[in-house]
């Protein structure tokens, strides 16, 4: 059998400023071919539906700010937006739930899928009350292994990593909001309450971590484990589906 084509999503990037557009993804394009895969990118300015039909598997890549008017908000704290990404991987992750096809999101992937399926975002963290807790720096620019997050027992993240408070590096000042998606569950937080990972309810194959997994493995190993899962799933629809 062919390699799973999983689509990758990125920003568009003009034919003038990349040579090889795959440099724009390199770290993701590594890890899912690693794993197994054949990376595909998808850039807002291609049509869709036609490359929906030719992949098996969907990545929400990393990224900027989602504009707050996608989820029904004014901006407090949102950075400038890119519309035509934010319309683009909406309408990709909604496509991708609705036929059952595995999707694997990642900072802003997590986010995106909230809100393609119905949730908000906290868009600025350090402006969220904590309480008598205090908030954690999700900001570092490094790769390192910044906080823990603690998993819950028993989901698909806790049997992938086998560990239930794995530390995790961190770049991001946007996250999942309150209002949760219908169909998603939280299945991991930071200790300030930061939700660090969803899940798909009935065992749907749709994963979404906050952290950066493809910029842990080379240190890391056992992270690779999240790209090998979504390959494996990617394999599993592809089959399903016939395609040759």
């Amino acid at each position: 059998m062919k390699r799973p084509v999983i689509g990758i999503t990125v920003k568009a990037i003009p034919a003038r400023e990349a040579q090889d557009k795959r440099d724009t993804a390199r770290s993701y394009v590594a890890e899912v071919e690693r794993a197994g895969g054949q990376a595909r990118l998808i850039a807002p300015n291609e049509d869709l539906r036609s490359v929906m039909k030719k992949i098996d598997g969907l990545l929400l890549s990393g990224g900027g700010d989602v504009n707050p008017n996608f989820f029904g908000a004014r901006p407090d704290g949102s950075e400038p937006a890119d519309n035509a990404r934010d319309r683009m991987e909406i309408a990709a992750a909604r496509m991708a739930v609705r036929h059952t096809m595995p999707v694997l999101a990642i900072c802003r992937g997590i986010q995106v899928l909230n809100v393609a399926l119905g949730g908000d975002l906290i868009q600025d963290i350090p402006r969220v009350d904590c309480g008598e807790r205090k908030h954690l720096n999700h900001r570092d620019p490094q790769n390192t292994l910044s906080h823990a997050i603690r998993i819950e027992p028993g989901s698909l993240l806790a049997r992938l990593l086998r560990a239930q408070r794995p530390k995790v590096n961190s770049r991001h000042h946007q996250a999942v909001g309150p209002r949760l998606a219908k169909g998603l569950l939280v299945t991991a937080r930071s200790t300030d309450g930061i939700i660090e990972a969803v899940e798909m309810n009935g065992g749907r194959p749709v994963l979404g971590v906050q952290f950066h997994p493809e910029n842990l493995v080379a240190k890391y190993p056992r992270y690779g484990v999240i790209f090998k899962w979504l390959a494996a799933q990617a394999r599993r629809y592809r089959r399903l589906n016939d395609k040759s």
